[in-house]
């Protein structure tokens, strides 16, 4: 059975409604680099708050800041659901929470680890900062409209973001495997 998919397209907005989302756009974009720079600058420089790191220590605090990741995780996953399920005026209703609340990655990782981890969670770390770095640079910031970027940037920001629950699931296995 063939299933055709209709596009949808939203009614025309006025003109003040389309300047705000263009400065929203560079907000999320100038925060996400800011925290991006100040997680990079601890890392590089190996600083650490000692505070954090007791806490991060703490067998309830590691599962806790992890349930908080996941559910963060899982609320950014909410907007390609519903377009994913044909809903596009929900979906577009939540994009610019999603861009904002996904300029936030880098504080959600800092609260669960101060580092990037080894091995396979260097991997989990760094294609969680794939995922962000995608989604900083998308067509939007970057003004890149040709549908060959569209197409590349979305599969690749989808494909990293699907790997990353392959790899989640896996941390967490191993989590609670060797306790």
């Amino acid at each position: 059975m063939l299933m055709f998919h209709r596009r949808i397209t939203l009614p025309a907005r006025k003109a003040q409604d389309r300047a705000a989302p263009k400065a929203f756009a560079k907000g999320y974009f100038y925060l996400g680099l800011a925290l991006l720079a100040a997680f990079g600058l601890q890392a590089g420089n190996d600083w650490r708050w000692t505070w954090l790191a007791e806490l991060q220590a703490d067998n309830f605090y590691k599962q806790l800041s992890g349930f908080a990741l996941i559910t963060y995780l899982a609320h950014q996953w909410h907007c390609p659901v519903l377009r994913n399920r044909g809903l596009m005026r929900k979906a577009c209703s939540i994009f610019n929470r999603h861009k904002l609340i996904g300029s936030l990655a880098p504080v959600f990782f800092y609260a669960h680890s101060q580092v990037l981890g080894y091995a396979y969670l260097q991997i989990l770390s760094l294609v969680y900062f794939a995922i962000f770095l995608t989604g900083l640079f998308n067509f939007e910031t970057t003004r890149i409209s040709k549908p060959w970027f569209q197409s590349l940037w979305i599969t690749v920001h989808v494909g990293l973001s699907t790997g990353l629950l392959f790899l989640l699931g896996y941390h967490i296995f191993t989590s609670y495997a060797y306790q």
